[in-house]
């Protein structure tokens, strides 16, 4: 049973309040979803009884779980009600809410070329590579667009790539969007790719080095519509 209050569950957010449901769920050797909302219902002591909006929460926490891989139906038990904690959701309650909610952030919203290369690194907490291989990816991408060969490299190749004039710029885009294109696609690589190339560097927060690949994940968006751009001028007649 929860020991938060029902005021408590009321403002907590809804993945906070679900890992405290996940840690009750597995405390109180919980199977049946039901039975464990049931047990609020009838809780008159901690004034979960007479809250419904409450015990909402907790259902929408239970909802959360559930579509977040935490909690799964029991295929061999015909109750509908049967629940089980996952392997992820054992995991989850042995990490900080701020490394599965930079988890989630990756699972579900990156670039594909980038997903498949960072995501079992990020999971597996090696932030730094995880980064060091986003911006790599990012780089050959750009290389390959660009036709370079394997000599141009870097801040450099971003800097020929995209600058006025370059093969990956906008030839309609003013002058400033061109100028901003380049540096942002240079001052991601030297921030982010550079200094693990060279010297170890430790992301120690979490949230920041999910939105470190997440950068990257935008700069592969950028680049999708680059390509796109590209092969569509290649259609015209000359």
């Amino acid at each position: 049973m929860l020991t938060i209050s029902p005021e408590d569950a009321l403002q907590l957010p809804v993945d906070e309040l679900a890992m405290l449901v996940l840690a009750d769920l597995l405390a109180t050797n919980q199977w049946n979803e039901y039975n464990y909302g049931n047990l609020h219902r009838q809780d008159v002591k901690d004034g979960y009884s007479s809250n419904a909006e409450a015990r909402n929460a907790i259902s929408e926490a239970t909802g959360w779980l559930r579509s977040h891989g935490m909690i799964a139906r029991k295929t061999e038990d015909h109750n509908a009600d049967s629940i089980f904690v996952t392997r992820w959701g054992h995991e989850a309650l042995t990490r900080s809410l701020a490394e599965i909610r930079a988890v989630d952030r990756i699972q579900d919203n990156l670039h594909p070329l980038i997903e498949q290369r960072v995501r079992r690194q990020f999971l597996l907490g090696e932030y730094e590579q995880a980064i060091f291989v986003a911006m790599k990816t990012v780089e050959v991408r750009v290389r390959k667009l660009g036709e370079y060969g394997n000599e141009v490299i870097g801040v450099d190749l971003m800097t020929r790539a995209l600058k006025p004039g370059g093969p990956l710029a906008d030839p309609d885009a003013p002058s400033g969007e061109v100028d901003g294109t380049m540096m942002l696609f240079r001052g991601a690589y030297a921030v982010l790719r550079n200094p693990s190339g060279h010297r170890e560097v430790s992301f120690d927060d979490v949230t920041e080095a999910s939105e470190a690949v997440m950068t990257a994940s935008l700069l592969m968006r950028m680049l999708d519509r680059i390509e796109h751009r590209i092969e569509f001028a290649k259609l015209l007649p000359p």
